[in-house]
Order: C-alpha cells, then structure tokens, then sequence
C-alpha cells in the first residue's frame, strides 16, 4: 500500500460484504481505475460492437467516462498480478442495474473478463469490488463530465482538465492521468491527431481489506499522460 496523502482527501468506497472472496489476494501497492471515452473507443475500430452500436450524443453527455476496469498495481509498470484464483462472477440485482449506465461493456461481457483478470486479485468478493468500482466512475463523471462536454469535438489541454476536476474537489487533479491515442478512424482526420481515449485515476489499496482508499497523486508512483501532447481531441458521437 502507497502511504503518500493527497491533501487529506479520502475517498469511501466501502460495500456490503458477500459470501465468496478470491481463493488468494496477490500482493500489489495501489488501484488504477481506468475509465473509457466511448466515442474514441468506438472510432478506434469498434464501431460494430454492441456498446457502439448503442451509444448516441445523449448517453454520452450523460456519462461521458464509463468504467473499463480497476486494476490492482504495482509501482513497477506491468508487473501488475492478473488471473488470480477466484469464484465465478456473482453480483446482487442492485448492482447489476447500475452496470448498464457506468460499464456498457458489461452487456457484452467486460464485466466477466474485468473480474477474471484483476478482480480476483484485488482480495475483495465480487460485490464490494464492483460497488467501489461503480462509486468510483460516478464520482470522477462528476468532476470531469462539465469539461468533457465543453470540449466534446474540440481540443484541450490537460491542465484544463485537471483544472475542472479541482473546481469540483481540490487536489483530484494530481490523482489523474491522461491516455491519448491516434485513432485508427476511417477519417483521414482523425487519425492525424491524438485524442483522449482513457482517463485513469491513481487509488491506494489502504480502505477496509484492501478496498480502494486514499486518492494518490499519480507522480508518486509513475504514473503519467502518455501520447497526449500539449493539446489532445475529445471525439464526438
């Protein structure tokens, strides 16, 4: 676990417990909670995927970051635990209803695969895993959600971006990092300039059994934007 503080902000992402935990927690220092920008992720080749295929203009100014995943990592970038022994995927009515709003993907099985290959190495049931997960995606829409759509089909800079989030809750900024990518888009374009693809949020493992904790300026443990440049693309539907 990352002992450094961010301005004493914590985060509380404590859910009810469920009756069947991983078989063996792996050993790791802190969470990335990775959060898609679909309209990206659909031009970079996805468009005929069903999430794709359902996403409209109105879907994403309503939740413009959806949950790819939330990872258990160690500062040493990929030596991340993965495919840990582990229960099948069980998860209570309430929270498959929040899947289909904060992690689309799930409709096509995101879900299954993102508990398989990290989930069951972060030492929390499925339960608890997901309701941090989800809390988590809401909480950062609400600090990015007002700046994504200002700049949706325009460019931007990440000190913009961090700026908005501090606006919302100071000292967040310094928890995020920016992915960008030269989409592989039909549209000569597009492919010619990054666009944001991912935000990502640096999370300690330090709340209640291992469950995401305190915020985390990502510096602190080698996390930085990457492909993003002085000024990056946010896509439109």
């Amino acid at each position: 676990m990352i002992a450094a503080l961010l301005s004493g902000v914590y985060y509380q992402y404590f859910g009810n417990t469920a009756a069947e935990a991983p078989a063996r927690a792996q050993g790791f220092d802190f969470y990335l909670l990775a959060l898609t920008l679909e309209p990206a992720f659909c031009e970079d080749g996805d468009r005929q995927s069903r999430q794709c295929r359902q996403l409209d203009a109105a879907a994403f100014a309503r939740t413009p970051l959806v949950l790819h995943g939330l990872w258990p990592e160690n500062r040493a970038v990929n030596a991340y635990p993965q495919n840990c022994p582990g229960p099948r995927l069980t998860l209570s009515a309430n929270t498959r209803a929040r899947l289909p709003r904060w992690m689309p993907g799930a409709g096509e099985g995101l879900d299954v695969h993102e508990w398989r290959k990290h989930g069951t190495c972060s030492g929390l049931d499925a339960e608890t895993y997901y309701q941090a997960a989800l809390d988590a995606t809401e909480r950062a829409n609400r600090m990015l959600a007002g700046a994504i759509r200002q700049h949706t089909g325009r460019s931007v800079d990440a000190a913009t971006l961090r700026a908005a989030a501090d606006a919302v809750e100071p000292g967040f900024g310094r928890s995020l990092v920016f992915m960008c990518k030269n989409l592989r888009s039909p549209d000569p374009q597009i492919r010619s300039r990054p666009y944001l693809y991912e935000v990502r949020v640096c999370v300690d493992n330090d709340g209640a059994s291992g469950s995401p904790g305190t915020l985390l300026q990502c510096a602190t443990v080698g996390r930085r934007d990457q492909g993003c440049g002085a000024r990056f693309w946010i896509d439109d539907v």
